[in-house]
């Protein structure tokens, strides 16, 4: 499994737009940190090309409604130093694009970021670019949904094991 820095409380989600990919994956990942009862992990997205101000894409909102998620109050935000220098983990979709800008904008956050693939399960997937939904149908969006998610269950697997033990002997 990948590793990733100790004590993550901050994770920032990017793309390209931050209209499709890291919205989704923004909203899925908080999802799955409640659900596995992982506690005071803040996760952003923002977009490597993202104008500020736009909502995600309608089917972006769709897909993430119809798997009882709401991204219609997401709003883009333009990647910057700032955002990198807060996050303790960095989740890119692609590596010649996203990857390359964070090493440009802020080369000491190279250190903590990643392709959200690195977490997939073995085969060709694990380390590969994630598609861009945008411009594509209803169908694809919600592919690149499932697909992001397995990746993010195998994270939050990561981020679970990371946490201290509350139990009391």
């Amino acid at each position: 499994m990948t590793r990733i820095p100790d004590n993550v409380l901050d994770i920032l989600v990017i793309c390209s737009g931050n209209m499709c990919r890291s919205p989704m994956a923004a909203a899925q990942l908080r999802a799955k940190l409640q659900e596995a009862e992982v506690r005071g992990v803040a996760v952003r997205s923002a977009g490597t090309i993202a104008p500020p101000g736009y909502p995600a894409s309608p089917d972006a909102v769709a897909v993430a409604e119809a798997h009882g998620l709401d991204i219609s109050y997401h709003r883009t935000t333009p990647l910057s130093v700032d955002l990198l220098r807060r996050a303790d983990l960095v989740l890119a979709m692609d590596r010649d694009r996203h990857l390359e800008i964070v090493r440009q904008l802020e080369p000491s956050a190279m250190s903590k970021a990643f392709l959200l693939s690195e977490f997939a399960d073995a085969g060709p997937e694990k380390g590969a670019t994630i598609p861009d939904p945008i411009g594509t149908t209803y169908a694809f969006y919600d592919l690149i949904f499932h697909k992001m998610g397995g990746m993010l269950d195998n994270l939050v697997t990561v981020l679970k094991s990371q946490q201290p033990d509350d139990s009391v002997e």
